[in-house]
């Protein structure tokens, strides 16, 4: 395979990767459920991962790159999760404190 090909079929699984895992309000309910992890990935993800390693029939030097680039979107899903809920945690706080010194 040349390299303007495999470069294609690389972007092409990155691009589906990325669509299917963006950030809204659907991925963050699914990500207040614990799944199994398998590597560092829920194992739902990590069997879409597989799909898309036979989809695109990536070698595994090529599948890795893919398989970086999920743990490194999932992770960054995660933490963009963990800091919203913080600051959200704490806007209630105030919100709250505000309201119970008006009573």
């Amino acid at each position: 395979m040349d390299i303007q090909t495999k470069k294609s079929l690389l972007w092409d699984a990155f691009e589906e990767l990325k669509n299917e895992w963006s950030v809204d309000e659907r991925v963050l309910e699914k990500l207040e459920k614990e799944e199994e992890l398998v590597n560092g990935l829920p194992q739902s993800r990590a069997k879409k991962l597989m799909e898309i390693k036979d989809k695109y029939q990536l070698d595994d030097i090529d599948f890795l790159f893919i398989v970086g680039a999920a743990v490194g979107f999932y992770q960054g899903q995660k933490n963009v999760k963990d800091v919203l809920s913080r600051k959200l945690n704490t806007v209630n706080e105030f919100i709250s404190s505000i309201i119970s010194k008006e009573k």
